[in-house]
């Protein structure tokens, strides 16, 4: 069925948006708490061990001690010393440590994490700089480290308050990223500046740091990147970097840094920052780390305390000989310069307005106060801890400037400089398509892509001036006509290229193979989505409606309330026969001789089948629907598989293969779009069919005297005429138990021999999740476990994902649904 819309109400709830994924929730950063966390070492010496290890290693090494957090218990983790002037310049035995929980026992973990870092607090008597921080790089999108503090003892005695941060690693990449990203991770230390060294990967090695995937060492990303950034003419580069790097998350990293003045960072030292090549896009994505000197505390520079009050918005200052070409080159765009201080006027209009922000710090202020007090071993004073937020303090020479007198007086002069911004509540882009073949057709009848605006806030918003871009070249962005959106609202924007087709068409259209979309007020951005492949009349949207996060939607639902997979429906249905080379066999209605599938019901009821999918690549899961028809209980539907639509409405906008591919049948988008049934083939012979014997049975073999339509009761072709002997048992992925499942499933195999069979999980865009087993089985039925993580042991998002089984005498995929 096909609609127009403009504006439609529905009653919908506000919430805050992001650009990075949020992480599933865990006990140790839920909600704000000081963890009790007991390392117990049986070594006599084990301190002295802490330190050879630790010192003259570029990869220290582990020492084993038992772990207790509440009632979590580990006989054996690896412990060790971290940092670089955290370690050397801390005074005393309080040093930072890192914990390797699965360092000798590969699948132990807490609730899916199997590292962790305690941060000392180095040089920040007040300790919130480094929580603070992070959460203020998460309030502009950024994928960030999840926070808290932990009161560490060691071996009974009460070592000191912590802060608590989650390890930057896979785990983390699939968190923010998506469950199976499994890219390239580098951290540009020791001096990651981003300059171009010359078409050798091998001259990066020193620079950076690669932290995942170090077997294939594979640089080429970087090194695309930095020719790019470096070597592209200026008016060329928004065009240039578009595809080589998400430029918001680079200039939301840099403007974290100097809206703190954390000049322990890119612009100033040129360290502590991360860089992710997604699989998703395979754009490059920024990322902050260590930011625990923020607010003025690291200052090689020895301005005064006015100076970095009054740090210029654009401030960079490279050593003698270097570039900053990150920083140097995007400031020099006019687009890039609007996005960068949008970053900032949307931190002061929110999270870090002074009021705001200087609460939240006299909050956790409040909640560490009595383990700093108790914390003997901590570098300054009870009395420096209790006026750090507002009189300086001195470590020695150095000044730690006050946290409260620093975070109004920036505010003030950025706000003189730079101007401000007021807030836009509730507005959210809420669901897109970037292929409409059929779902909705504009005022002209064109089925054009199009981008979903809700207000999920209780006023009205007047989105006269506001923006959406899906590439910020400044020639392509839309700008809303004079109108509002009340509470419940949607509008529709068609992203057709066609701006004179109307005031709600934008000059730009959507790419189905992924990209983004931005919502922005002026130069800031307020929401923001990127998007995967997306197939014919898919769309992409939040759930739940207008606050969740994003994902494949069961049923697209323009200028209405976002929907999602409900219970599954139940339909019972094979594929029975078919036959992909028939040069005689039988005559469609056109008197042609045309491949051919048949559909055999063997239930007790008549099926449905308008809205079912049939297809020729399980991939592609909804290749060609069913018309409006039925099959009795125990009857047959023959589809032609021609090519040719206009031939009928049993005729597939495909063709069968003789050299062998897949055959799919699934369900209606409403409820899911499950596997009903599939089946991969080889190699076929002209006008011999294959199909199941008897009936909707496990077992394929080829027919001399094909079926169509009719029960397949003619004797089988025996192995000596095909090559695959009758009555062996088939290879075949069967439904998962139970469907949709939580918190694991059931997924039963057969293999029709010996040999390697690999079951592996995919999400609904084609990235891999986890292998659930690659080894070698027996001839026969088998069965393997899905608890629902990804490879690192993470706990994925609902939603629907791919289970492919793959072996030396073939292929299958089904889909099945997570719920949470």
């Amino acid at each position: 069925m096909k609609c127009s819309v403009s504006v439609v109400i529905a009653v919908i709830v506000p919430t805050a948006v992001f650009a990075a994924l949020s992480p599933p929730s865990h006990p140790l950063f839920e909600e704000d708490a000081v963890h009790e966390i007991h390392l117990t070492f049986h070594q006599a010496d084990w301190w002295d061990q802490l330190v050879d290890n630790f010192e003259g290693h570029d990869d220290p090494i582990y020492l084993a001690a038992e772990f207790d957090w509440e009632g979590v218990h580990f006989d054996s983790i690896g412990v060790r010393f971290k940092g670089n002037s955290s370690y050397m310049g801390y005074p005393g035995v309080k040093k930072s440590f890192k914990l390797d929980i699965d360092e000798y026992l590969s699948d132990q973990n807490i609730d899916g994490l199997d590292k962790l870092n305690l941060n000392n607090g180095f040089l920040d008597p007040s300790f919130v700089r480094e929580r603070c921080a992070y959460e203020l790089c998460e309030a502009v999108g950024l994928a960030t480290v999840r926070t808290n503090y932990a009161a560490l003892y060691i071996n009974g005695d009460y070592w000191g308050l912590y802060t608590l941060v989650e390890q930057f690693d896979q785990q983390f990449i699939e968190g923010r990223f998506g469950a199976g990203e499994e890219g390239n991770l580098w951290k540009g230390d020791p001096n990651g500046t981003l300059e171009y060294l010359g078409a050798n990967e091998s001259a990066y090695y020193n620079s950076y740091e690669l932290e995942t995937n170090e077997v294939e060492n594979d640089w080429s990303a970087l090194v695309e990147f930095v020719d790019r950034l470096n070597n592209t003419p200026i008016g060329d580069l928004v065009d240039s970097l578009h595809t080589q790097i998400d430029a918001t998350t680079a200039l939301a990293m840099l403007a974290i840094d100097n809206f703190t003045v954390n000049l322990d960072s890119y612009v100033g030292r040129c360290v502590n920052y991360y860089f992710y090549h997604r699989d998703l896009d395979g754009r490059l994505a920024f990322a902050k780390w260590d930011m625990n000197e923020a607010w003025g505390v690291f200052n090689m520079w020895n301005m005064s305390l006015t100076q970095l009050k009054q740090l210029d918005p654009f401030w960079v200052n490279p050593r003698p000989g270097e570039d900053r070409p990150l920083a140097e080159r995007l400031f020099q765009v006019s687009a890039y310069e609007d996005i960068y201080l949008g970053h900032m006027k949307r931190l002061m209009a929110g999270v870090a307005q002074p009021d705001t922000l200087v609460a939240r710090m006299e909050t956790l202020r409040d909640l560490v106060r009595p383990y700093v007090y108790a914390d003997n071993n901590k570098m300054f004073s009870n009395a420096q801890f209790d006026a750090a937020m507002s009189t300086n303090i001195y470590d020695g020479p150095r000044l730690i400037p006050a946290l409260e007198p620093f975070i109004r007086d920036r505010d003030s002069w950025l706000r003189s400089q730079i101007g401000e911004w007021t807030p836009i509540e509730g507005l959210v882009v809420n669901e897109l398509m970037a292929d409409n073949v059929s779902t909705i057709d504009d005022e002209l009848g064109d089925f054009d892509d199009w981008i979903e605006i809700a207000n999920v806030g209780g006023s009205p918003v007047d989105l006269t001036g506001l923006s959406l871009a899906d590439h910020f070249d400044g020639t392509t962005m839309f700008t809303f006509p004079s109108m509002s959106l009340d509470p419940g609202e949607y509008v529709l924007v068609w992203a057709d290229e066609e701006p004179l087709e109307g005031d709600l068409h934008a000059p730009f259209k959507l790419d189905s193979d992924g990209e983004d979309v931005y919502l922005v007020d002026g130069t800031v951005i307020i929401d923001h989505v990127t998007f995967p492949a997306l197939g014919t009349d898919l769309s992409w949207g939040r759930w739940p409606n207008g606050t969740g996060p994003w994902q494949l939607l069961s049923v697209a639902t323009p200028g209405a309330e976002n929907q999602n997979p409900e219970e599954p429906e139940v339909v019972v249905l094979v594929i029975n026969e078919f036959l992909a080379l028939n040069n005689g066999t039988n005559q469609d209605e056109m008197g042609q001789f045309e491949d051919w599938v048949e559909i055999y019901n063997p239930g007790v009821e008549t099926v449905e089948m308008g809205g079912l999918f049939l297809t020729d690549d399980l991939a592609q899961t909804t290749q060609w629907m069913f018309p409006d028809t039925t099959i009795e209980a125990s009857g047959f539907l023959l589809v032609w598989c021609d090519n040719d639509e206009t031939d009928g409405p049993l005729h597939t906008n495909f063709k069968l293969s003789g050299d062998g591919e897949e055959i799919g049948l699934f369900g209606r988008l409403a409820a899911g779009n499950n596997t009903i049934d599939s089946y991969a083939f080889g190699a076929q012979t002209a006008d011999i069919s294959e199909g199941r014997l008897p009936d909707g049975d496990d077992n394929w073999v080829f027919f001399e005297v094909p079926t169509p339509g009719d029960s397949n009761t003619t004797t089988a072709i025996d192995d000596e005429d095909t090559g695959s002997p009758a009555g062996a048992t088939p290879l075949a992925l069967l439904p998962n138990r139970p469907n949709p499942f939580k918190p694991q499933t059931t997924i039963a195999f057969t293999s029709p021999n010996r040999g390697l069979v690999r079951v592996s999980v995919f999400d609904v865009a084609g990235r891999w999740v986890a292998t659930l087993t690659d080894t070698e089985y027996d001839a026969g039925s088998h069965s393997v476990i899905w608890d629902g993580r990804s490879e690192r042991g993470l706990r994925v998002p609902s939603g629907v994902y791919v289970i492919r089984m793959e072996s030396d005498a073939g292929a299958r995929s089904m889909k099945v649904i997570l719920a949470r």
